[in-house]
């Protein structure tokens, strides 16, 4: 059955009525002999691995992943996994080797040692992934849900038989509420027929698969904050005083005066380094404690310093005097994003997106966490939404590929990766030009390009770097 919502506000609140009960821990990467069993290993929050000194000195220029085991009936099927770990390795730009190139040369009666000999020979790639999902746990309880999967993953050097990287984590997620498909924010109708289980169960393999990819040491590419924000035009200021100094200039000033300057101050390009703004904020909530734009301009300063966690508790603050802009909800998603919870940066980022004139971006954090999700369909629609609002954005192409390679369309994902690459090229955006070369060589979807176009665009890249 499908049906429509409208209009957008009520659709938002809505679907934000039922997103709760999400992980709130952050994901630590422990460094440890991961066969050494500890008591929080099974909570969720916690990815162990390990890489040998070989990984260190000779790391690995290609990668395959292998069909995974289970170790018992009950944990299969294993091919979602398998596919999870896949498309997350694609943005980190390593080689890798498709799916179905590993298959053609995989013998169904053969023991690991044969079949990875088997793909290595055949595809010239020294350096496979195998694994096995250790457990799977699936319960539900009318509205309430939990979902358990485990898995160790491993990566050998076939040729001298080592295992240079060995990871595992055990993915929970717990879910409360009924499921609302986001998608009608974006496009106006959604399924009712998708089922909660399969939801979750989808939700918590992809959380499985982006820990694991995240820690294999100098793979992931970090997504800049920066993408997700309108960049201002550079321009010259004056500064001939210290912030400090400033601050120090004005301390006699009666409290309504005072305000009234360190309100202006922050507005001042003078003060547009996020450490100035910082010192900035910090005074005026001495003398201004609910200063609504002193709280916003701390809580984006500290983002924008790498202080996710300090930025959210300011965010939240000021979000529970009542604050109503979008801005505030976004600037929450973004430090949420920023912490790796994008499970919980999609509820103030839908809030946001439900505001009267949503901005590109919104949609654009809000396609990034589907991504990292696992939620394809969702990121694709997010995306499709912003480039409506502002066509042609490079970064926000490359995150449609990302979605493109996570559903089996390689071939929208490489005409998407090449108009990022153009669109890159003319922008003299040498990180996202570069990064659309790297998934576009790592998917083998050079097939999808003649020879000639690729080496141009390579040498239109690499200049980048020279006149630049």
């Amino acid at each position: 059955m499908i049906y429509t919502i409208q209009p957008l506000k009520v659709t938002c609140l809505i679907a934000l009525g039922v997103v709760i009960g999400l992980s709130g821990c952050a994901t630590r990467y422990v460094d440890r002999d991961v066969d050494k069993v500890a008591a929080t290993d099974s909570f969720g929050d916690v990815v162990v691995y390990k890489s040998a000194e070989e990984f260190k000195t000779k790391p690995p220029v290609c990668l395959g992943v292998l069909p995974l085991a289970a170790t018992k009936k009950e944990f299969e099927p294993t091919v979602d996994l398998r596919k999870a770990l896949h498309a997350y390795l694609a943005p980190t730009g390593i080689l890798l080797v498709p799916l179905q190139r590993i298959d053609q040369n995989i013998k169904a009666n053969s023991n690991e040692v044969v079949n990875l000999k088997n793909v290595s020979t055949a595809t010239g790639c020294d350096t496979l992934m195998t694994g096995e999902i250790t457990e799977r746990q699936t319960r539900f309880w009318g509205v309430y849900s939990e979902v358990k999967i485990a898995a160790n993953v491993r990566i050998t050097r076939v040729s001298t038989g080592a295992v240079i990287w060995r990871g595992k984590h055990t993915a929970v997620i717990r879910d409360g509420g009924l499921p609302i498909n986001p998608i009608s924010i974006i496009g106006g109708s959604i399924s009712a027929g998708m089922n909660l289980r399969d939801e979750q169960i989808t939700r918590t393999m992809n959380d499985l698969a982006r820990r694991l990819v995240t820690a294999i040491p100098d793979l992931k590419y970090t997504d800049k904050d920066s993408d997700l924000i309108a960049k201002p035009a550079a321009a010259p200021v004056d500064k001939s005083q210290s912030v400090h100094a400033y601050i120090t200039s004005i301390e006699s000033y009666q409290a309504p005066e005072l305000i009234q300057e360190l309100t202006a101050a922050l507005t001042d390009k003078r003060w547009s380094d996020p450490k100035d703004r910082l010192v900035l904020s910090d005074y005026l909530l001495k003398k201004d404690p609910k200063n609504t734009l002193a709280m916003f301009a701390n809580a984006t300063a500290r983002l924008e310093i790498s202080q996710p966690e300090e930025s959210l508790a300011m965010t939240n603050r000021l979000l529970l005097i009542g604050s109503k802009d979008p801005e505030a909800q976004f600037l929450k998603g973004r430090a949420l994003l920023q912490l790796n919870k994008p499970a919980e940066a999609t509820e103030p980022i839908l809030k946001a997106a439900g505001s009267e004139n949503p901005k590109a971006m919104y949609f654009t954090a809000l396609g990034l966490a589907y991504n990292q999700l696992g939620n394809h369909e969702y990121a694709l629609a997010s995306l499709t939404r912003s480039l409506k609002i502002e066509p042609d954005k490079p970064y926000v192409l490359m995150q449609q590929s990302i979605a493109y390679v996570g559903i089996g369309d390689e071939a929208e994902a490489a005409v998407t990766l090449k108009k990022c690459m153009v669109l890159s090229i003319i922008a003299r955006d040498h990180r996202n030009a570069s990064r659309a070369l790297s998934i576009f060589k790592s998917m083998n979807l050079i097939e999808q390009m003649s020879p000639e176009e690729l080496n141009a665009l390579e040498i239109k890249i690499g200049s980048l770097l020279t006149t630049t």
